[in-house]
């Protein structure tokens, strides 16, 4: 297979998982907060329902994502939409399906100088 056609059929597959997840979900998503499980609130304002017998990596992880979330606003809050879709949804997936595409023509270059 050539390694451009893997490389979008792998690029397109997180789209489909996160497609597949949200048509499933038992609840649709909500921005309020429920006592009973967490919702897009948790992860604006923090989780009330993380213990760090349930929940330990979200203690250790947590200090980062408040560090990215000012870093991302460092431009003010105007520019915070703009400025996490661009990393987001254009730098990181550009840079893993150039560094995919690239892994991948190397493979099939290294297969073929094997058959020679």
């Amino acid at each position: 297979m050539k390694p451009i056609l893997l490389t979008l059929l792998l690029a397109t597959l997180p789209l489909f998982f996160a497609f597949y997840l949200n048509a499933a979900a038992p609840h649709p998503p909500t921005k309020t907060y429920r006592a009973t499980r967490c919702t897009r609130y948790c992860a604006a304002h923090g989780c009330r329902h993380a213990t760090r017998a349930n929940s330990p990596a979200y203690f250790v992880l947590r200090p980062l994502y408040v560090a990215t979330i000012a870093g991302l606003a460092a431009g003010g809050m105007g520019l915070y939409a703009a400025v996490n879709i661009a990393f987001y949804l254009v730098l990181i997936p550009t840079l893993l399906v150039w560094l995919t595409y690239g892994a991948l023509r190397n493979a099939h270059t290294i297969r073929q100088l094997k058959q020679l």
